[in-house]
């Protein structure tokens, strides 16, 4: 691999290259632009890459500065201008990611130096006017032709030991910069180049990292995306996706890449339906003609978190995210109410699948918390469709990721004949504590999702013969549909439990007669005892029409495949 060019303006001051040896580029642009006296900003668990820069710039080195914290804390700012300012500087070089970048940028806002930058991860601030400082809780960010860096040198190689999760983080934020970019109408038309071209290579550069992390040609992808990300950010406004990041960040320490990267997919499923030109281009960079989804489940697939729940915000703090977040106008492609803001930050916070596919139906009204949460719809409206499957997801999951999982278990074919409704838990949980914990300790939780299940059952009847029903359950979903086996007037007639057991709310198993039970579990199930197992086994067997029954070796709490054929077997009757 050789050094590349990417600009060179002399005139300008601007120059940017990509290869190895970016760092003696870099300084080799500094001297040549009649640097004198330059301050290092680099990362405090990082400090070599300041060494071989203080090493390289030889009496131009001035001094370094290191920093960890954040979204440029006000503290922080303050302590790096005024070792600029006490060391007479001219230039400032960042070594490092978005922070070490944020407070050289912070420097040149209110001094006179200008900024260079050797970036190590994929951010995509490194090529922008954009700045942030958070002072008392609150980022404010603002654009200023002087904190852009001009002189950049992207080494592949530093990237190398990036772990893999920060790097596909980290890439995702650079990929917001490019929708956000796509998205403002009003951009630059070098913008909308640079975010158009990054889109393909961005994908690409994370699948390649996912297949091997330490592949420098996929390396040297993601960082010529970066740059490209970062070329079009400059030259657009940021819309709704940047807007809840800093406010994220910057008021409820959310980390910077995860957060990003979190919110992806949701803010840009959110505006899809208002730039059809973005959504094609999407479709045609990523080969998928659901965007959103494809880029969730991608990031599913890596282990990233895809919720505000799993990175730890409370829930209660979504008040506040909305109010701060409506507060300033900004450019955003569909309009933004409270109510519509409400609703999507609730299924941001608990993760729910966005995808062009989904639709939701109003809330049940079953009473409790389960009851006001709006169920998934997918496939055919309800009054067309062959079968309805009435869903009911794990712990922890949520009503859209389970009905896309169960849509692709049943096949293409039986996918368009068939509805699927899934019912939402309250925080992603039908019941606090375990399936075998006393009665009370899950109340009323479980009886509020007891009633939410009739609520649905109710409502879809409306559309459907209750042969024309399957009812199916996954984890803490299965066990919950055992137990409201037990209790409910319905009568449904195909009931599928994976990987569950009935708890102790008592019942008299009257649902559970004329049906078909199917009950999956592994042998050596973690969650599920083999003997409770047994239990509910016994305990349907004494009352439904028929069940089957199936224990696979090994100790995988999942849908088995003899449950996988259970779903197209109960479909297809």
């Amino acid at each position: 691999m050789r050094v590349e060019v990417l600009q060179d303006g002399a005139d300008a001051g601007d120059h940017v290259v990509l290869g190895p040896d970016a760092e003696v580029a870099v300084v080799h642009a500094l001297v040549a632009r009649g640097a004198q006296r330059v301050l290092i900003v680099a990362m405090s668990r990082h400090p070599q890459g300041a060494e071989r820069l203080a090493a390289l710039l030889g009496e131009r080195s001035a001094g370094t500065f290191l920093t960890e914290v954040p979204q440029v804390p006000g503290e922080v700012a303050d302590a790096a201008v005024a070792m600029a300012r006490d060391l007479g500087v001219d230039w400032v070089i960042a070594h490092g990611g978005g922070t070490a970048i944020g407070v050289a940028k912070a420097v040149a806002l209110v001094s006179d130096v200008q900024v260079a930058a050797v970036p190590t991860t994929y951010a995509g601030s490194e090529r922008t006017d954009i700045w942030g400082l958070t002072r008392d809780g609150v980022k404010t960010t603002g654009r200023n032709a002087r904190v852009r860096p001009r002189i950049v040198g992207y080494d592949p190689a530093l990237t190398q030991k990036l772990p893999l999760k920060l790097s596909l983080q980290s890439l995702l934020n650079a990929l917001a910069h490019s929708i956000d970019a796509l998205f403002d109408a009003d951009a630059t038309e070098a913008g909308h180049i640079a975010a158009s071209a990054s889109l393909s290579v961005l994908w690409r550069a994370i699948a390649a990292l996912q297949q091997d992390p330490e592949d420098l040609d996929a390396r040297s992808l993601a960082t010529r995306g970066a740059w490209l990300a970062s070329e079009a950010l400059n030259g657009a406004k940021m819309a709704l996706h940047h807007k809840l990041a800093h406010v994220l960040g910057g008021s409820h320490d959310m980390p910077h890449a995860p957060t990003h990267a979190a919110l992806l997919p949701h803010t840009l499923q959110f505006n899809l339906s208002s730039a059809p030109e973005v959504h094609r281009q999407l479709t045609n960079a990523f080969a998928a003609a659901d965007p959103a989804a494809a880029l969730y489940d991608r990031m599913r697939t890596a282990g990233l978190a895809v919720s505000l729940r799993e990175l730890k915000l409370p829930l209660d703090a979504l008040g506040d995210v909305r109010e701060q977040v409506l507060a300033k106008r900004y450019a955003n492609p569909r309009p933004i109410s409270d109510q519509v803001l409400h609703l999507f930050l609730l299924d941001l916070w608990q993760g729910r699948r966005p995808s062009v596919h989904a639709r939701r139906w109003q809330a049940l009204s079953s009473g409790g918390a389960h009851g006001e949460q709006r169920p998934a719809v997918l496939g055919p409206a309800v009054g067309d469709a062959r079968k309805v499957v009435l869903a009911v997801h794990g712990r922890g999951a949520n009503a859209d990721r389970f009905a896309a999982d169960l849509q692709r278990r049943m096949g293409t074919e039986l996918a368009a004949t068939t509805t699927i409704v899934a019912l939402q838990a309250d925080q992603c949980t039908w019941y606090p504590h375990g399936f075998r914990a006393p009665v009370q300790d899950n109340q009323p939780q479980m009886d509020h999702a007891l009633a939410a299940i009739d609520a649905a059952w109710q409502a879809v009847r409306l559309y459907a013969e209750a042969s024309d029903i399957v009812v199916v359950g996954f984890s803490q979903g299965a066990c919950l549909l055992l137990t409201w086996l037990q209790r409910t007037a319905a009568r449904p007639r195909y009931v599928l439990a994976f990987s569950g057991a009935h708890t102790p709310l008592p019942g008299n198993w009257a649902a559970a007669r004329g049906a078909h039970v199917h009950l999956g579990t592994a042998v050596e199930d973690p969650w599920i005892p083999p003997e409770s197992f047994d239990e509910s086994v016994a305990a349907v067997g004494e009352h439904a029409a028929s069940v089957a029954v199936h224990r696979v070796p090994g100790a995988q709490h999942t849908i088995h495949p003899h449950d996988d054929a259970a779903l197209r077997c109960a479909l297809e009757a």
